[in-house]
């Protein structure tokens, strides 16, 4: 039977969506689509592989709204960053998929990546610097995400067993107010935006 990747790749994102990341391997994929594992190697050479061409999925619905590249760059970061971090969260352990990527095989991240660089570049960066400037960008929303995917559904039990305490009383003090992941996530990448907001202006003045 004809592998088709596209159609891999849902059973495999249903899988994780299912029982998570860690009992995803080709073997069971195969099994699942019916076919021997050789037959998927062909296709797949290595979990990695596989996980390459699922961030690309996740990743290529965000690439279909990014805001148009001459939208001023502040907000063209803010609505692209929520974007993705929405996107990767919409799916069991979609950061941690995302998480070491090859850019060569996840394409739709490599290109979010390189219209981050366009938008700097555009904005005033040098673009050796805007490149070091998107990395962190991407980063920081690919390491957030694998946080806000990891934290315990059991808020209450884990603050009662955090030892420091000006950590756990803040952390009550934003359950209190209502705080969301989505809001924890905008107030951080408003303090990212602003040291590259700050770098930029640096740059300039001198």
């Amino acid at each position: 039977m004809p592998i088709e990747i596209p159609a891999a790749v849902r059973t495999a994102l249903a899988l994780v969506d299912a029982d998570g990341l860690d009992k995803l391997t080709v073997r069971r994929l195969a099994t699942e689509l019916g076919v021997k594992a050789p037959a998927l190697y062909w296709h797949f050479s290595s979990k990695r592989a596989l996980l390459d061409h699922l961030a690309d999925a996740l990743v290529a619905p965000v690439l279909d709204d990014l805001p148009p590249l001459d939208t001023p760059w502040l907000p063209w970061l803010e609505q692209a960053g929520t974007a993705l971090h929405a996107a990767l969260l919409d799916h069991r352990d979609g950061a941690r998929i995302a998480l070491g990527a090859d850019l060569r095989t996840a394409r739709s991240l490599g290109e979010f990546a390189e219209q981050a660089v366009d938008v700097l570049h555009r904005a005033g960066f040098l673009l050796a610097d805007a490149t070091r400037c998107a990395g962190v960008y991407v980063h920081f929303i690919l390491g957030r995400a694998v946080e806000d995917q990891t934290w315990p559904d059991d808020l209450e039990a884990t603050l009662e067993s955090i030892p420091f305490p000006l950590m756990a009383a803040g952390l009550r003090e934003r359950q209190a107010a209502g705080s969301t992941v989505e809001d924890d996530f905008g107030y951080s990448l408003g303090i990212l935006l602003a040291g590259l907001a700050a770098t930029l202006q640096g740059a300039m003045t001198h």
